[in-house]
This record gives C-alpha cells, sequence and structure tokens, in this order.
C-alpha cells in the first residue's frame, strides 16, 4: 500500500504520548494493507508527502514536545509544538499536546479552542476526554468534569487500566469534596483500601483529614502516597488533581474562619 511505510513511522513516533503522567488508549493508526487509502487523515497525507528531511524535523520536534511536557516544561513543549506546525496545522494530537501544555499551566481559556478543534476531528479520542476532565475541575466546572470523567472511566472499564480508572476517581472525588457533597465522595471511594496498588487510599485520606482541619494528618497522608509511590508516574496526576481543584485552599481557609469566630 502506498503509505503503509509511512504509517509505520508515524506510529512509532506517536504510541505513547503522555498526557498528566498516565497511560491512555494510544490513537488508531492502522496500517492493515485493507485499510483504504481514503481513510487516511489528511494531516498524515500531507506529512508524507513532505521532503525525507522535513519529516524528520517533524517527528523529531514532537517527540522533543512530548519530552518536554513530560519534564514539565511546558514553555518549551509550545515551541517544539510550533516548529511542528511550520510543516503541517492539521495534526489533531499536535492541538492535544498544546491543549495539555496551556492546561497545565491554567490557560484554560486558550486551550479549549484547541480541544473543540479535536472533538470535531476525533470526538472519542482518550486524550481529549482526559483534557476536558482537567479542564473542568481547574475551571470549578465540577458537574461537567463528572460527566466527562464518567464517560471516559465507562470506555475503559474492560481495559484493564485501575491506575488509570482510580486517578479519574479521584477527580471525581474531589468534585463532590467542593461541591460540598461529602457524603457522596465517601461513598465513591468506600470500597479504596490500603492494600489497593494506588495513591487513591493516601489521597483521599489527606482530604478528608483536611476537611476536618487537620493539615498535619494529611500531610502525613500525602507523604506516605509520596514514599510508596515516588516511582510511579501517575502519583504526577494526584498532586496535579489536588492542586487544580483548589481543595487544600477552600478546607483551610474555612477552617481557620471557623477558628476565629469561635474565639471569645
Amino acid at each position: 500500500m502506498k503509505f503503509r511505510p509511512i504509517l509505520l513511522i508515524m506510529v512509532a513516533a506517536w504510541c505513547a504520548l503522555p498526557l498528566i503522567a498516565q497511560d491512555y488508549t494510544a490513537p488508531d493508526f492502522s496500517s492493515d494493507d485493507e485499510q483504504k487509502e481514503e481513510t487516511i487523515p489528511d494531516w498524515l497525507v500531507e506529512l508524507s508527502n513532505l521532503p525525507q528531511r522535513s519529516r524528520q524535523i517533524y517527528t523529531g520536534a514532537f517527540a522533543a514536545a512530548k519530552k518536554a511536557y513530560a519534564k514539565g516544561y511546558m514553555v518549551d513543549c509550545i515551541a517544539h509544538l510550533n516548529t511542528c506546525e511550520l510543516y503541517t496545522r492539521k495534526n489533531p494530537h499536535v492541538w492535544n499536546l498544546r491543549a495539555s501544555a496551556l492546561i497545565a499551566q491554567k490557560r484554560f481559556d486558550e486551550a479549549l479552542p484547541l480541544l473543540e478543534q479535536v472533538k470535531a476531528q476525533s470526538p472519542s479520542d482518550s486524550v481529549l476526554q482526559l483534557n476536558y476532565s482537567l479542564l473542568y475541575l481547574g475551571k470549578g466546572e465540577y458537574d461537567k468534569c463528572i460527566e466527562v470523567t464518567d464517560a471516559l472511566m465507562e470506555s475503559i472499564r474492560y481495559k484493564k487500566m485501575e491506575g488509570l480508572t482510580h486517578s479519574l476517581l479521584f477527580r471525581k472525588f474531589l468534585c463532590r469534596v467542593m461541591q460540598e457533597r461529602i457524603d457522596e465522595a465517601r461513598e465513591l471511594v468506600k470500597h479504596i483500601s490500603p492494600i489497593d496498588d494506588s495513591p487513591l487510599y493516601y489521597y483521599c485520606e489527606a482530604v478528608f483529614a483536611l476537611i476536618e482541619g487537620n493539615r498535619r494528618e494529611a500531610m502525613k497522608s500525602l507523604n506516605v502516597a509520596d514514599s510508596i509511590y515516588s516511582g510511579v508516574g501517575m502519583l504526577v496526576n494526584y498532586k496535579q488533581a489536588m492542586t487544580f481543584s483548589g481543595v487544600s485552599d477552600k478546607y483551610s481557609l474555612e477552617n481557620q474562619s471557623s477558628s476565629v469566630h469561635e474565639k471569645p
């Protein structure tokens, strides 16, 4: 098939795109001989028609963008993506990664149009849904976050992705806590225990401690999670969700306020 070699190159270049330090279902770049030429995305056709040197620069820039994102260098990530778009501006995976970098910087209004572009082409894209979930959490649009997160959790139910499922459940848990629906939050995670191979238990315990005004106990739970899961990329997702939700500030301020009013 005419585009088969290029497709194989692109599979190697784009598989395992990192998003928020967690695994996801990679985009489907099927290269079956039976695949019809007209099903190949326009951006991939455009890229395949570039000179070899241009393709090398493009794939190198995208690989560098992924690496910069994984290390938390969002400005560098975006700069490398700008290089990619000198060659083609049609690749939804570039839009997705740029949106991820913008969301990490809490530049939500800039990220949203990019997500809408991806949605128009690939509405069920897993990275897109992860981006929407985090964006809504950061914007405080908790019902929207839960809606997207529930749909994503359903889509991976049978894919043996417990680590990702737990991190998504934590986002949903945080939404309920921020809505002050604490009983519902407890119900969501009542089945989670320390024997689960996940930071989820310890991070939820930390949040419950914050709600009760016990910041020392909260830090103890977080430190235990950090110690056990220090080498696990998924831990970054929990830290990011905690920061984006604002749960620490919310309950810290409320508890300080309560203490002031209780003074004679």
